[in-house]
């Protein structure tokens, strides 16, 4: 996905959806995201939404040791996150059949009257 507006304004439920499946720590969360199709994704990206979800009490997050370096910050999902993710794939889902039927009437032009 390269538009970068059309990114900003679903990333928040991607990242909710991708903690429901796995709780993950941000650079494995980025990982995950790239390997399902947002190739250009970037840390810089992804932190602030993480941050933001934080904030609202969307997410929630714990410090797990690592043996490798700092302890890393590990996401999931709270309920309130749930519940937004929920909603927000029911927006998606109807404004992705808006666009399929306007794009396919696009796709086949009605002759003049």
């Amino acid at each position: 996905m390269s538009d970068s507006q059309l990114l900003k304004g679903v990333l928040p439920m991607l990242v909710i959806a991708a903690l429901t499946e796995a709780e993950s720590y941000g650079y494995q969360l980025v990982d995950r995201l790239r390997a399902a199709g947002l190739a250009e994704l970037t840390t810089g990206t992804v932190y602030p939404v993480l941050n933001r979800l934080e904030r609202e009490g969307r997410i929630s997050s714990r410090l797990v040791p690592s043996p490798s370096g700092p302890a890393r910050k590990y996401y999931r999902p709270t309920d309130d996150g749930a519940d937004a993710l929920r909603q927000a794939a029911a927006s998606w889902s109807a404004l992705d059949h808006t666009v399929r039927d306007l794009l396919a009437a696009a796709d086949s032009p009605k002759e003049p009257a």
